[in-house]
């Protein structure tokens, strides 16, 4: 098993002084944060439930454009999926009527939806609206393009006003699981601006029309986003909550003093640091479940001294990642030893401590003496994250260490940059060396390997959700015969062996998997803390209402 680093290694206090995440310092440094049991919720305050996330979304909220987790758990309220994700990630018919009716060897599938279901708006739902869904992200090339790219959207179909016919181009075994539970978009109004970039549409940026049981009322970019209750909701139950307000606070210390004041309802994303002190916080609940996130740095692998596999295995050689989860993450996640969540490979049976022990141990002196030779004498390799005191934190302990390979005669001066969302979105995928040599991002998938080894390894994603250009045909290969083979054993070993290629060659180094936290204030009742970290939170379901 990999070596933690030893007694001389930085401590979280350490890192935290040095600009990681949120100190203790800090937080007593924040007035007005509650002692007693006094505090009065916003909700309580205003009548509506005020949510802080710890992210600023991309604020993308059409379904065909959003690639973020923070704007999808906005959107997934204004919208409703033709199928949906149950508290266990079961997949659950919303506006379709039942399971769908596969035909031709799992090669088209029949979807009937419910009829009378009308858009915010008053359009009506149609089979129109469900296809359109499905084929516009290949059509228009968006970043959520990998998700469908095996439909045949040539043949496939509308059967009738209430009926869709979805054919595959190649057999793709996870289909209903992977790619169903998709919300649906109003047509016609997406495509009044259709000479317009779609992430430039007024249905993207500030008028998303769904049929969900929230509406939008409006939104300041880097402010706010207010959506209300629908009361011609077409689904049971109707919303206990009237009205909501999304904020984000990415400060740590600022997120962490506002829950304790009473000044938002609930925080997503307890920090680290501060976990033992609000879990003992009279006022406040703390949530904490395990998720399917997965956390990672992935290298550039197609200019640079990080195209050598040498020069990978050594970076890995330099730091732990079991030293930086305990310091920085502690009981808020865990280990990642695969390029998934923890839960796919339990629920999978992959063999999780043989994945661990191919992790390279805590060596930087073997780590200097692999890179002689292989990197340039005082190297500044671009280490880029975006914009979350975790990932910031990540790199800014992978710089410390490739400092330290200096004392071994090797002289590197890496340079962390921490990136607004949309610069590091732009960035991350050019392939080129004096954009990064590594960047630090997170995947939420389902419950299928293919939710993370097509978009974050296939060729065909190079440039748009992948930003390493990993290029070894054996391994694309095998993650293709995968998702093609309805065949569970033979998808097990193909995905197993894909696996051990990744980390033999050092494509990503797995992180963590951080688990989906909430810190509430006790008036708010029957939270969910959904599995999917784009769910999460989702404040109503024909299993739970959250209310005050």
């Amino acid at each position: 098993m990999p070596h933690r680093e030893t007694g001389d290694g930085t401590t979280r206090r350490q890192l935290l002084a040095a600009g990681g995440a949120v100190s203790a310092v800090l937080l007593t440094g924040q007035s007005g944060a509650a002692t007693d049991s006094t505090v009065e919720s916003r909700a309580l305050q205003d009548g509506s439930l005020h949510i802080t996330q710890q992210v600023e979304p991309a604020h993308d909220y059409d379904p065909v454009v959003l690639n973020d987790a923070y704007s999808a758990r906005i959107a997934n309220h204004i919208f409703d999926g033709l199928y949906e994700f149950g508290p266990e990630l079961e997949i659950e018919p919303k506006i379709a009527v039942g399971d769908p009716e596969v035909e031709d060897d799992g090669m088209r599938y029949i979807v009937e939806i419910h009829d009378g279901i009308e858009f915010h708006n008053g359009d009506p739902l149609t089979a129109e609206d469900v296809l359109h869904s499905f084929t516009a992200p290949v059509e228009e090339e968006t970043d959520n393009a990998p998700t469908f790219d095996m439909i045949d959207i040539d043949s496939s179909d509308v059967i009738d006003e209430h009926t869709v016919q979805f054919d595959l181009l190649e057999p793709y075994g996870p289909f209903p699981t992977m790619t169903l539970a998709t919300n649906i978009v109003n047509k016609d109004l997406r495509l009044e601006e259709e000479d317009t970039a779609p992430a430039e549409r007024s249905y993207n940026v500030d008028d998303p029309v769904g049929t969900g049981p929230y509406q939008y009322v409006d939104h300041g970019e880097g402010e706010f986003f207010d959506m209300e209750r629908w009361d011609d909701y077409w689904d049971d139950p109707m919303p206990e909550i009237q009205s909501v307000r999304w904020v984000a606070t990415e400060d740590d210390a600022a997120r962490t003093a506002q829950i304790r004041a009473g000044d938002t309802d609930f925080i997503t994303g307890i920090p680290p640091a501060d976990y033992d002190l609000l879990a003992g916080e009279e006022d406040v609940e703390v949530y904490n479940e395990p998720s399917i996130s997965y956390f990672y740095i992935a290298f550039n692998c197609n200019e640079g001294p990080t195209t050598e596999p040498e020069v990978r295995n050594a970076i890995e050689h330099t730091f732990s990642v079991s030293a930086f989860v305990d310091d920085i993450i502690g009981e808020l996640g865990e280990n990642a030893v695969a390029p998934m969540g923890p839960s796919v490979i339990e629920e999978w049976g992959f063999p999780r401590e043989e994945y661990a022990d191919m992790e390279n141990e805590y060596d930087p002196e073997q780590a200097a003496e692999m890179m002689e030779g292989h990197v340039p004498d005082g190297w500044e390799p671009e280490l880029i994250a975006p914009p979350d005191d975790i990932r910031i934190a990540l790199m800014e302990r992978l710089a410390a260490r490739l400092n330290e390979v200096g004392q071994f005669g090797v002289e590197i001066n890496p340079q962390v940059r921490s990136l607004s969302w949309g610069e590091f979105l732009e960035r991350y995928v050019t392939g080129n060396e004096d954009d990064y040599a590594a960047y630090t991002l997170g995947w939420t998938g389902h419950n299928d390997p293919d939710a993370y080894y097509w978009a974050l390894f296939h060729e065909t994603n190079e440039g748009v959700t992948q930003g390493h250009y990993y290029d070894n045909p054996e391994f694309h290969d095998a993650i293709r015969d995968a998702r093609e083979t309805f065949d569970e054993d033979e998808r097990f070993d193909l995905y197993d062996e894909a696996t051990r290629m990744l980390l033999e060659d050092k494509v990503h180094i797995p992180t963590y998997s951080i688990h989906n936290s909430i810190a509430a204030m006790p008036q708010v009742e029957d939270l969910e803390v959904h599995p999917h970290s784009s769910i999460k939170p989702r404040l109503v379901s024909d299993h739970h209402n959250v209310s005050l």
